[in-house]
């Protein structure tokens, strides 16, 4: 049963990089990652290197709150490609919206690829979204939400995940069945503040996306923080 189920992960792989090369193209934006490529890894150093990054991690948890915006920056050849779908900001290439469970931060996020190849809305703790030995560096966003809306768009995440909403392989915003990552938060805040929506749509020619740029680099965004590790 081997076999099949890698050569079933490689195809998924595989599409998900054909997706996101098909959009690089399409919007005619590549240009060079502020990070390699085609580091898999972080580079192994002295543990106490790695133990500061936790630290990072552990001591930037205090700012959150409910709603708060998740950013990470992945050490993976698809994560570089998804941060160059932004046009301002190509620091970050996945997001998920952090609520407090059961006194744990956790993250809702819709993702695709090997690491969830059920392609469900994934819920990761906090500390499992950022951890550093898969990313480079994270970030934590908030807008001023009054508590009637932070309701509201927890139970909106809530049934997401409830629903199992799938990760979107075609990056098509104009259906609800599939969500991809900056989709997902775009559209649970649209629906949470209805009528209006705090962030803007990207457009190049006939093709319209969320990029994660676009969840954090706004006027109503508050970047509180910013980490490399």
């Amino acid at each position: 049963m081997t076999g099949p189920i890698n050569r079933l992960k490689r195809r998924k792989v595989m599409r998900l990089l054909s997706s996101v090369l098909f959009l690089l193209v399409w919007i005619s934006s590549c240009q060079n990652s502020p990070e390699s490529a085609s580091a898999s890894k972080l580079p192994k150093g002295p543990d106490h290197q790695y133990l500061d990054k936790l630290h990072r991690v552990d001591s930037n948890k205090v700012l959150l709150s409910d709603g708060c915006i998740v950013l990470r920056t992945g050490n993976d050849v698809i994560s570089s490609m998804f941060a160059q779908l932004n046009k301002t900001d190509k620091t970050f290439s996945h997001c998920g919206i952090a609520f407090r469970e059961n006194n744990r931060w956790m993250v809702y996020h819709s993702i695709g690829g090997e690491d969830n190849p059920d392609e469900k809305l994934r819920l990761d703790t906090y500390e499992q979204f950022v951890r550093p030995d898969h990313n480079l560096g994270f970030g934590i966003c908030r807008y001023n939400l009054n508590p009637a809306q932070i309701e509201k768009l927890h139970q909106i995440v809530l049934d997401f995940h409830h629903r199992q909403i799938p990760f979107d392989m075609e990056f098509d915003l104009a259906t609800d069945q599939r969500l991809y990552c900056a989709e997902m938060i775009y559209k649970a805040f649209h629906q949470a503040l209805a009528p209006d929506t705090l962030f803007e749509v990207t457009q190049h020619k006939a093709f319209r996306y969320v990029s994660t740029d676009n969840i954090f680099v706004n006027k109503d965004a508050h970047l509180l923080c910013r980490i490399v590790y």
